[in-house]
């Protein structure tokens, strides 16, 4: 097929969640044959980067400049006011961009397409209205139960009563954008539930996000009595569940066993943030890594204390690749098939999370057999061939019933 991908961000290289099912994406489809197109927004150090990784797989790239990435803190402020009053949620506002409209229109012009795969829900309304090739929308979460998670833990009044908005904004742009396209292309189950009872009728294939198993793979031993957490700061329910684990679970877990590092490794936080956590004892950030890889291989146990998110968590399927020992709240592990007990423990309160830290920081011989069956489980489910498989299958649904 010829495939044009309308994408939120460059997805080489990949490096988050979003940016790792793009990149998948691409890769499965090239790997089977389909030209690719890519229309993309890109940060400003993005726009001139030749990127041979990313021609390898696609035929053709045109960047576009993301929207507000250089207009600071002031820009996001005047769009969310712009938003307040308006039907659109912030990030419908956010990602609207005539120049990519104006791109992919151009693409449909001069050639032809078999498809076009539209990456998010805010990025529906950067197509042109009078499309005549079938649509396939990306989705990696479900953005308005992100934003009821967050609301559980919000304190602050205003901010309480914009959040509460913006939920039900983000709700009725998802129902919309979902009713608006051939087929979805959801990451698991749980996601599809969800979604289904926005638009009951909808076709969601479920494509998994899914890694390398072979890029990752265990490697490497272990530091004593060190514990990770991956992810970028940038993104707040990362920040939440490193504020969690710090404030809730750390203290109690250094009691059970002393000398505990708890090691951030990711895109690094604000200076604000840095400084609001410096004073933790064993808590330490290391900021941009090259290669997760091997701040992975580094960790005696990775964690996942997660209370807000949606989709399913890519660095609980690095680690486990990885044959590492995880422990992780459900929200974390929420849409993966990992079984508790056998795969990955599983706790949502400090004091159990903590002992089932503790227990795995103690017990070399049940670190290995968790993280043993948490590879065999990635393997089996979460490794690229599954990701090809599913990606074929949705396909070829699609071209049956349009």
């Amino acid at each position: 097929m010829h495939t044009l991908f309308a994408a939120l961000s460059m997805p080489f290289p990949p490096t988050n969640g979003h940016r790792l099912r793009t990149w998948g994406l691409l890769r499965a489809l090239a790997d089977d044959g389909h030209e690719i197109a890519l229309v993309a927004f890109a940060d400003p150090e993005e726009i001139d980067d030749e990127n041979p990784e990313l021609l390898n797989v696609c035929r053709s790239v045109e960047r576009i400049p993301t929207p507000g990435a250089s207009g600071g803190m002031g820009a996001a402020l005047r769009g969310r006011a712009r938003a307040l009053f308006s039907s659109y949620p912030y990030g419908a506002w956010r990602f609207r961009s005539p120049q990519f409209v104006d791109a992919v229109a151009r693409r449909l012009e001069w050639e032809q397409f078999d498809l076009l795969i539209c990456d998010g829900i805010y990025n529906i309304h950067n197509l042109p209205s009078d499309l005549r090739v079938p649509v396939a929308l990306n989705k990696d979460d479900v953005a308005h139960v992100i934003v009821r998670r967050y609301l559980a833990f919000e304190r602050h009044p205003l901010r309480w009563l914009y959040g509460q908005l913006e939920a039900r904004k983000i709700r009725a742009w998802e129902r919309r954008a979902c009713a608006s396209v051939a087929t979805t292309l959801v990451c698991s189950e749980v996601d599809r539930a969800i979604l289904r009872r926005l638009c009951p009728a909808a076709p969601m294939p479920i494509v998994p996000n899914t890694v390398d198993t072979e890029f990752y793979a265990p490697a490497g031993q272990p530091e004593p009595l060190t514990v990770l957490f991956q992810g970028g700061m940038d993104w707040h329910p990362n920040r939440d569940a490193v504020e969690f684990f710090a404030a809730a679970i750390l203290p109690s877990l250094r009691r059970l066993v002393p000398g505990v590092t708890f090691r951030v490794a990711g895109r690094s936080p604000d200076e604000q943030f840095r400084r609001r956590l410096a004073a933790v004892p064993g808590l330490e950030f290391t900021g941009t890594v090259p290669d997760m890889r091997t701040e992975i291989a580094r960790a005696t146990v990775c964690v996942v204390p997660l209370r807000i998110g949606s989709g399913t968590r890519l660095k609980i399927l690095e680690a486990g690749a990885m044959g590492k020992a995880i422990v992780s709240t459900r929200v974390g592990a929420e849409g993966l098939d990992f079984r508790h007990g056998e795969e990955i423990l599983l706790a949502d309160k400090p004091d159990g999370f903590a002992q089932g830290v503790a227990a795995l920081l103690r017990d070399a011989p049940r670190r290995s057999s968790l993280g043993l069956a948490a590879r065999q489980r990635v393997q089996k489910e979460y490794s690229y061939p599954a990701l090809q498989a599913a990606v074929r299958e949705a396909l070829h649904k699609l071209v049956r019933t349009v």
